[in-house]
């Protein structure tokens, strides 16, 4: 059975894949339908790395979220 990240410990995984993002925009993308697919397991989101993978594949920044990246130093712009 494959394990299941927390929202932060989603965050970490994808910031260590070059997306900087906070559990807190997850949080704000999956309310908006947006974002890596999860599930809800006793009122928390959990990812699985898979599904993160798959999102992380077809991801494309909007203009306003390279912008931020940029004025926040990213190297993946």
């Amino acid at each position: 059975m494959s394990s299941y990240l927390s929202r932060k410990d989603t965050a970490l995984y994808l910031t260590n894949a070059g997306i900087s993002i906070s559990k807190t925009t997850l949080a704000r993308m999956a309310m908006n339908g947006e974002g890596p697919k999860y599930i809800i397991l006793r009122q928390k989101a959990y990812y699985k790395p898979e599904w993160l993978d798959e999102w992380l594949s077809k991801f494309q920044p909007s203009p306003s979220a390279i912008e931020h990246m940029a004025r926040m130093g990213g190297e993946n712009v």
